[in-house]
């Protein structure tokens, strides 16, 4: 791939961040960190249901419907099982009977709690290197950040993690950390419940959703691979990473080829339609959070990069998070 400009280095390392968090939240590892933690197990689609009725009260069906991007039937299922696992709570609304409420139930919110208190630690590996006047311009780089992304896409899911990360954390961190780490909590929140990528792919008319596009972002890092090691390097299950590759072998976006050392088994490639799509996606996802953020003075530029540079590799590098399904995709270096 070509070179990103110099010039848009801020851009860059921080849609390494941002699309690794959409990556991870969209798999199953998401969900397997929450059952390492909690005990909980749930499925990735239900756990991104739950997040997003954390600390909010009682939510109409229609507005979680809207905000996770799925039809008023499918929610209403999804919320039925929810609530007879006991994650939830279903009630009629007082003003309009018509309408239901969902709530998260008191355990689910507890362990809600406690999850967002053990994933919100993994942000701060980097924060203690660095002087306070560092960590200071980072917080104002990410509280800008946040500020941006939630004005940008008001339809979009406004989490209240952020918010509940301050109460829980109390003060077991001195002001400086508090201010750093509350708007990172508020972009990983909001990142994993927008579902950006499919509005991105839907705006370039493309045929795949974000699921299809993170597997052919791992195929071309590492690939040619067989069906077995796609499964693993997305977290899914082999029966749903062989539905998913037919999907994208149909739309001729990957190749499948004999494994020239075991001939009974069969390793699929990217093909030069699905890189041409990835590359489409990167580049117009560049431009439109360039204009995002086109305002920003060169000294704050020069003052910012650096610092997350360093944060997002050492970040990324400490979760094992960079190769194949981490911290590199969508970068172009």
């Amino acid at each position: 791939m070509d070179q990103v400009p110099e010039e848009l280095a801020l851009e860059r390392a921080t849609l390494r961040l941002i699309n690794t968090v959409a990556f991870m939240s969209g798999t199953r590892a998401h969900s397997r960190g929450l059952r390492a933690v909690t005990g909980t197990e749930l499925s990735p689609s239900d756990l991104r249901f739950i997040e997003l009725l954390g600390n909010r009260g009682a939510v109409p069906t229609s507005t979680v419907a809207r905000e996770l991007g799925i039809d008023l039937g499918q929610t209403s299922r999804q919320a039925a099982q929810l609530e007879t696992a006991g994650h939830l709570v279903r009630s009629t609304d007082p003003a309009d009977r018509r309408r239901t409420l969902l709530e998260l139930s008191e355990p689910a919110a507890a362990m809600l709690d406690q999850w967002l208190l053990a994933w919100s630690r993994d942000y701060l590996v980097a924060e203690s290197r660095w002087s306070a006047d560092d960590v200071a311009a980072l917080a104002e780089w990410f509280t800008l950040l946040y500020d941006r992304l939630v004005t940008a896409l008001p339809d979009k899911p406004r989490p209240a993690a952020a918010d509940r990360w301050t109460e829980l954390a109390g003060d077991d961190y001195d002001a400086g950390t508090r201010a750093f780490i509350r708007p990172v909590v508020g972009i990983v929140t909001w990142v994993g419940q927008s579902g950006g990528f499919n509005d991105l792919l839907e705006l370039i008319d493309a045929p795949v959703r974000q699921t299809g596009l993170f597997t052919l972002q791992v195929i071309q890092r590492s690939g040619p691979l067989p069906v077995a090691e796609v499964a693993a390097r997305l977290a899914i299950d082999p029966s749903q990473a062989s539905k998913r590759l037919r999907q994208l072998t149909q739309l001729r976006l990957v190749d499948r080829a004999v494994d020239g050392f075991d001939r009974r088994s069969t390793l699929v490639r990217i093909s030069r339609k699905g890189a041409a799509l990835l590359t489409r996606v990167f580049d117009v996802q560049l431009t439109v959070f360039q204009k995002l953020i086109d305002d920003l003075s060169p000294e704050d530029r020069r003052r910012w990069t650096p610092l997350v540079e360093s944060y997002v590799t050492t970040l990324l590098d400490s979760r094992g998070a960079t190769g194949a399904f981490g911290g590199d995709l969508f970068s172009r270096s």
